[in-house]
């Protein structure tokens, strides 16, 4: 099963907190199979709910629950881009919902860097 944009993204602040699957499970009340299954991507579509469960116990910041809200709506967000934008806290959730959701001909996709620049500078020439 192919990683999911939403399964980085839950694994890192996971990881970020340092708490195992089974911590987060008894934290959240949330069965640490269906989280696990979160993570690589075997499930892809959990309610707002259980998103907010686990939310509440990976405490990220509010760049960072925007994002993982807006993955559960967009499962085929690109988990490269994801990982990325994680780890770079100048990146808006606005730059990364635009980028993440820019569809691409080919199958020639820029790297995450170049991607996040091409928005921003967008974004830019838009407030000018």
């Amino acid at each position: 099963m192919p990683q999911t944009g939403l399964g980085v993204a839950l694994k890192t602040l996971r990881e970020r907190r340092t708490l195992s699957l089974r911590e987060v499970s008894q934290l959240s009340t949330v069965d640490h199979a269906y989280v696990h299954r979160l993570e690589t991507g075997e499930k892809a579509s959990p309610s707002q709910e259980l998103i907010s469960k686990l939310l509440r116990v990976l405490k990220p910041d509010e760049r960072d629950a925007a994002m993982v809200r807006w993955l559960v709506d967009h499962v085929d967000a690109d988990p490269e881009l994801v990982g990325f934008a994680l780890l770079d806290p100048s990146i808006s959730a606005d730059v990364f919902a635009a980028a993440a959701g820019i569809r691409h001909r080919g199958s020639a996709r820029p790297d995450p860097a170049t991607l996040i620049a091409r928005v921003k500078r967008a974004f830019d020439d838009e407030d000018e």
